[in-house]
């Protein structure tokens, strides 16, 4: 074999027909097939936690218009050069994308392994003193992590909060909303789109 008058085939051969020698009540065949069949492929996510359907080890991206989440319905979109990115089944630009049906591709959320992902919200409520004091120790009551605040008011007395936070899913997200429509002033919170 290592000089070339064999190949690997001929050997692999040539071991079968030894092997059926000695174990002839066995079929190997039916025993290769069972173990194969037992064996279940595990799937092989990205780094952001997406499982490409029929593609292993391909760029995926997260798209910033929509910010999708665990718990989300998402689909795929299959860019020219920069992979595949993933937007919000409810994404405005989804719209834009399903004309070119060819290009899109199912994705699913690996569950196994536990991921962080950035979420905006928008709070909006009449402004009064210790606003965002409150809504801050709201948000501490849950496991979302805050990682920016954009505060302004309008001249109606009216205080938009823009905040964006960590969080592993949908659950969490709606949890830390759930959280903040408790402050009192506060009459909307939603997750930007």
């Amino acid at each position: 074999m290592g000089f070339g008058a064999n190949s690997a085939v001929k050997v692999i051969a040539r071991m079968l027909q030894e092997y059926r020698k000695e174990h002839e009540e066995e079929n190997i065949e039916a025993k290769i097939e069972e173990l194969s069949k037992a064996r279940t492929k595990k799937p092989n996510p990205s780094n952001s936690g997406i499982i490409v359907k029929g593609i292993d080890n391909c760029l995926v991206k997260l798209s910033k218009c929509c910010n999708p989440l665990p718990g989300d319905e998402i689909v795929g979109y299959i860019t020219k050069g920069r992979g595949v990115s993933v937007h919000r089944k409810d994404c405005k630009n989804v719209n834009d994308l399903i004309s070119e049906e060819s290009r899109m591709i199912d994705v699913e959320w690996y569950n196994e392994n536990k991921s962080s992902y950035q979420a905006e919200i928008q709070v909006n409520s009449n402004d009064r003193a210790g606003l965002l004091m409150d809504v801050l120790r709201e948000i501490g009551t849950t496991k979302a992590k805050i990682l920016g605040v954009n505060t302004k008011t309008t001249k109606e007395k009216i205080a938009i909060l823009d905040i964006t936070l960590e969080v592993e899913n949908l659950e969490e997200l709606n949890k830390a909303q759930k959280a903040i429509e408790k402050v009192n002033s506060v009459y909307e919170v939603r997750r930007k789109k």
